[in-house]
């Protein structure tokens, strides 16, 4: 039998490849036979670099480069030949910004690891957009890559409070950068950026149509250059990111769990594969809508079950594929989740080992 696992991380409390780790250990215990394989999972956001880096042959460049509101970070990419894999967290993530100003923070620090990547001899980036701290339209990567902002004759670097600021843009060359996205916000409006993201990222009722309009501007601003191709579902995503990527670029926007699952040889991986388990924190109709469950789900020739951490109540998850859902939930005996994350996660695994037995 061929067990192949490949979950998320549960949000909080266990990295993807903690999660694989302790269900293939528990799974080898009672399956002693079985080929167990395990292969740690993102869908391009929080954990991308720790799970390339668990699947690929790949080397980690460590540096350091501008954080979120300017100060120095030290952040970590991944190299892969001529592939450099970067999360945008590591240098403009909402962890790094205590308490969080989305008006002030920018994304200069992605632009200096993608410049960084380049020296390294990186050809090709993928760039994970997930836990941003940022509304800068990507202004701030940008820069750092040879792009200037003009106030009058001055150039700057516009932050979320001051794109209405710009008013005219000198674009710098074009760079192979394929952002990684699982969210179809627009840019800007009621589904936009600012006003879906920013609240978590520090904006008030004031500052929110601030940062709206903001984007609404440089949108027309780009528009007006010849720019027609960055407002597309994910433009919105990371701050409107996912726009600049497109527009200051060159680059392009992809549903992040397919471009890691190409990246990882997952369809080769599970061709001959018996049952997969995946999962994450929170099954729930949202997981299906192009997060790591749904993109595994689509492509596994076997059957599918999911171990999550909770799962939505009611949910009917065969009509989604899956053949079976376990939950550490119904395991848990204190209150504090996070001290128990393993021990509920290897009781469950036990439950899912039975279930296997019985099939």
């Amino acid at each position: 039998m061929k067990i192949v696992i490949a979950p998320d991380s549960f949000k909080g409390t266990l990295s993807a490849k903690e999660v694989a780790t302790g269900i293939a250990e528990r799974l080898r215990l009672r399956f002693d036979k079985a080929e167990v394989v395990t292969l740690p999972i993102s869908d391009g956001g929080e954990g991308l670099v720790e799970c390339l880096s668990s699947a690929l042959p790949t080397r980690t460049v460590t540096c350091t480069v501008t954080g979120p509101l300017g100060e120095s970070v030290q952040a970590e990419l991944l190299l892969a030949g001529d592939l450099a894999i970067i999360e945008m967290a590591q240098a403009a993530g909402l962890p790094l910004v205590n308490p969080p100003d989305v008006m002030k923070t920018t994304t200069y620090g992605v632009g200096e690891m993608i410049a960084i990547a380049e020296k390294e001899g990186a050809k090709r980036i993928l760039l994970g957009l997930g836990g941003s701290a940022t509304n800068d339209l990507g202004c701030g990567m940008a820069a750092a890559l040879g792009t200037r902002f003009y106030r009058g004759n001055e150039p700057f670097v516009p932050v979320g409070g001051t794109l209405g600021d710009v008013q005219r843009i000198e674009y710098g060359k074009a760079h192979d950068v394929t952002a990684l996205c699982d969210v179809k916000n627009p840019l800007y409006g009621p589904n936009g950026a600012a006003y879906v993201y920013g609240r978590q990222k520090g904006a008030t009722d004031e500052t929110l149509p601030i940062l709206d309009k903001g984007l609404r501007h440089m949108a027309e601003l780009l528009q007006q250059d010849g720019k027609t191709d960055f407002d597309k579902p994910g433009a919105g995503a990371a701050g409107g990111l996912g726009a600049g990527v497109i527009a200051f670029l060159g680059g392009k926007l992809k549903k992040g769990i397919d471009a890691v699952l190409d990246a990882v040889g997952f369809d080769e991986l599970v061709k001959d594969a018996d049952i997969v388990v995946t999962g994450e924190g929170r099954l729930d109709s949202q997981s299906f809508e192009g997060k790591v469950i749904d993109g595994v789900i689509k492509r596994c020739p076997c059957p599918v079950v999911a171990l999550c951490g909770q799962a939505q109540e009611g949910l009917d998850y065969r009509t989604w594929g899956l053949d079976a859902v376990f939950t550490t939930a119904k395991h848990q005996k204190t209150a504090d989740y996070k001290k128990e994350a393993r021990e509920t996660l290897l009781a469950a695994t036990d439950e899912l080992g039975a279930w296997l037995s019985r099939r």
